[in-house]
């Protein structure tokens, strides 16, 4: 699975796949009311690997820098004129058009299973929204701070304490 082809092709499935996931949740708006969808997104996953492809083949990743900050610009302004329109001020749909260009060029610049995992991540995260919001809702401080203690123990005590 080394060719570029065969890595632009997981690159578009990944932002497919976030794609259904924001389209299905926009389904019942008026056709060109939605902001972003399974077109939009695929075309951000397909443009990051092919952003990548060319920066490999000049052996210049200024041009995926370059890339990134254009279509980063575009989709915010988008989204922020839509925002203003709509009084939605939600950014989740820009920092998942963000993910996505940015797998994309991870399937052409780097592992593209990685990428693929960390697509198939972002889709099932943006699905859980719900799932997340209720259990946001029904935390307690004291769960959440023992929750804290237990990963600052773990993840940055343990660590320091000698073998």
């Amino acid at each position: 699975m080394d060719t570029l082809i065969a890595r632009l092709g997981v690159a578009l499935a990944i932002g497919l796949l976030v794609g259904l996931e924001r389209g299905w949740r926009e389904r019942d708006a008026p056709d060109r009311s939605r902001t972003a969808g399974i077109r939009t997104f695929g075309i951000a996953g397909l443009l990051g690997g092919l952003v990548a492809a060319l920066a490999e083949a000049l052996n210049a990743m200024s041009v995926l820098v370059a890339g990134f900050l254009a279509f980063a610009g575009i989709f915010a302004w988008y989204k922020a004129r839509e925002a203003a329109h709509d009084e939605d001020f939600s950014v989740t749909t820009v920092i998942a058009g963000l993910a996505v260009f940015t797998l994309g060029a991870l399937c052409v610049a780097g592992d593209f299973r990685v990428a693929a995992a960390g697509g198939a991540a972002l889709a099932a995260l943006l699905a859980s929204r719900e799932i997340l919001h209720g259990l946001l809702k029904r935390l307690t401080w004291i769960e959440l701070r023992s929750a804290l203690v237990l990963a600052v123990m773990t993840a940055i005590i343990l660590p320091l304490l000698p073998d």
